[in-house]
């Protein structure tokens, strides 16, 4: 990364950290409580006569504190330049939330009407949203609430998430305290009914707006490295399947694998994992397709100030490791990958062809009672559970429907026309791609 991007990058992060606390502002002033991360901070500012962003400021200056007695090495500069980095951006978010509750008070009139503040509300929350995917963007920094976080996982050696999740819930419960402690336990202001559906929103909201940022790739300067990066990327011929639970998609990619004399990756891309994350093979089986906690991390406990990839869940990590280990393997060599969602990670590769597998109901249990030796129960309920799974994953990860299939090059009914005919179809397919590309390629040379 240049200088100049650099700087650039670090310009957009402090504009999203304003934008962040013109949002958090905007919520808190709607009156229906505030923003889960905020809770605390904002209920002890109604009780003190210090103000919001000021106990804002303290309170993070104390979770950055907190980090230094947690250091390995307390004379390691790069770690001491990490913690002492999150001041500014901390000092800044601080006194945006104190100068736009200013602003937005002096501006918006008393406020009755329950409709117009939850209207409020929503729009906070759109504006939190933005300020976030900016964030995203931005990719240079923590912010204190989450470097304390990584910090208490990295000294007590446990999960993210859950150090994460109950990091978040001891703030709200913080604040329900205090506020029931100050009002002889009467009333509590900063957690309310707003709270739960800002934070719902948020997540989502994020995800909608950042593929709409692609332009500040441009000011960055990032666009034509990425295009350098893409046209490096040594394209090979692959063949994606994605499947119903039943369909044979296994037995069809080994089929496909040794008719076009090309290599066949299932279950062996779970060992690819393990060594990419450092999981083990079984924890690596039980657990990629999984979103648990990954959902509960991005939809309700997300600390809204910090950049998603900058705060993977495991979930999320072993999706990293799926995608890095797939388009290696697509450099590779010419193959064959079930699953995994890479028809969706190899979407720049024009030498793909993605396949998708369904069949009715009785052909998928069929094969499930005479093909995989199932129960009649286990049957119905691996068909339900993975099929569900997969389903919920593809659409969080690649943000599309599975079932779409305008996203496939061949949909076929696995059971009504056999897999023996799958397979002729696809190779054809397969071979008519390869060589189209192949002459539109040799074209382009004598151009």
């Amino acid at each position: 990364m240049t200088k100049a991007e650099l700087i650039k990058r670090y310009l957009v992060f402090f504009l999203s950290l304003w934008i962040n606390g013109f949002g958090v502002a905007l919520v808190t002033i709607a009156a229906l409580g505030t923003t889960p991360i905020s809770s605390a901070w904002y209920e002890i500012s109604l009780h003190t006569p210090l103000t919001f962003g000021m106990v804002t400021m303290l309170g993070n200056l104390i979770l950055i504190t907190s980090q230094y007695f947690m250091l390995p090495n307390r004379k390691d500069k790069k770690a001491l330049l990490v913690l002492f980095s999150q001041i500014p951006a901390t000092l800044l978010f601080s006194i945006s939330i104190d100068v736009n509750m200013f602003i937005l008070q002096s501006v918006i009139p008393e406020l009755n009407f329950y409709l117009y503040r939850f209207v409020l509300l929503i729009t906070g929350s759109v504006i939190l949203a933005f300020g976030v995917a900016l964030e995203v963007k931005a990719d240079v920094a923590l912010v204190a609430g989450e470097a304390f976080v990584k910090a208490v996982c990295s000294f007590l050696h446990k999960e993210f998430g859950i150090i994460k999740t109950c990091f978040d819930l001891s703030l709200v419960c913080l604040a329900v305290i205090i506020g029931l402690a100050c009002t002889d336990f009467t009333y509590v202001e900063s957690v309310r009914e707003g709270t739960l559906v800002g934070a719902l929103m948020v997540g989502p909201c994020v995800r909608l707006i950042a593929p709409h940022l692609k332009f500040i790739d441009k000011f960055f300067g990032t666009a034509e490295t990425a295009i350098k990066e893409q046209s490096a990327f040594a394209f090979n011929p692959v063949i994606t399947i994605s499947r119903e639970y039943g369909c044979g998609g296994r037995v069809l990619g080994k089929m496909l694998a040794k008719k076009l004399n090309l290599k066949f990756y299932d279950s062996e891309i779970i060992t690819l994992i393990a060594k990419e994350t450092g999981y083990s093979e079984e924890y690596v089986s039980r657990n990629e397709n999984r979103l648990d906690n990954a959902l509960l991390y991005q939809m309700i406990m997300q600390d809204y100030a910090v950049p998603l990839d900058k705060s993977l869940s495991k979930q999320d990590a072993l999706y990293v490791a799926s995608a890095k280990v797939i388009r290696k393997l697509a450099s590779e060599s010419p193959c064959v990958i079930v699953g995994r969602g890479a028809d969706d990670i190899l979407k720049d590769n024009p030498l793909c062809v993605k396949i998708r597998l369904f069949a009715s109901f009785e052909s998928k249990l069929d094969r499930c009672l005479n093909t995989y030796h199932l129960t009649k129960e286990k049957a119905l309920k691996a068909m339900n559970l993975f099929d569900k799974r997969r389903a919920e994953h593809y659409a969080h990860y690649a943000n599309a429907d599975i079932n779409d299939i305008h996203r496939y090059d061949l949909v076929l009914d696995s059971g009504a026309i056999g897999l023996e005919e799958c397979c002729d179809l696809i190779c054809a397919l397969f071979k008519n791609r390869s060589s189209n590309v192949n002459s539109a390629a040799q074209s382009n040379q004598k151009l």
